[in-house]
């Protein structure tokens, strides 16, 4: 079994599709412009696995359901992605229109330093950075 990719449903495609495609600068490799695109989904990559963004509606549709599912509350789902330095990569986001929803704060339980932001659609997604080891030498004795 492998991961290829996650698919997250999208009450506003098109407001969804310019935040993954121009904030968060994911490369398309087939969206509703490519030749032969579709309304209402796209598929963009990270490295090797993708993120496909799909209309709630058209979903519903491939799966013969007349209505789709209303949009979910609360936190279900979280991207999780590492990068070089969580407060460097946090501002150029928000800067680009990326919606806080927490600032970059070190946690040492996780040994990680992380951020939140969220979509359109409110999934979330997590930017941290591994937190340095603390060092646990001791200083040599005389």
């Amino acid at each position: 079994m492998k991961f290829t990719n996650v698919r997250l449903l999208t009450s506003d495609f098109d407001a969804s599709y310019q935040f993954w495609r121009d904030v968060m600068r994911l490369p398309v490799a087939y969206g509703p412009d490519s030749p032969g695109g579709i309304s209402g989904y796209a598929y963009l990559t990270i490295g090797e696995v993708g993120v496909e963004l799909m209309s709630r509606d058209a979903f519903a549709a491939a799966l013969g359901e007349a209505t789709p599912t209303p949009a979910p509350t609360g936190r279900q789902t979280v991207l999780v992605l590492g990068v070089d330095d969580v407060d460097t990569t946090y501002a150029d986001l928000v800067g680009r229109g990326a919606r806080s929803i927490a600032a970059p704060v070190d946690r040492p339980a996780w040994g990680a330093r992380s951020a939140h932001l969220a979509d359109p659609d409110g999934h979330l997604i997590e930017l941290y950075t591994r937190l340095a080891a603390p060092d646990t030498s001791e200083p040599p004795t005389a």
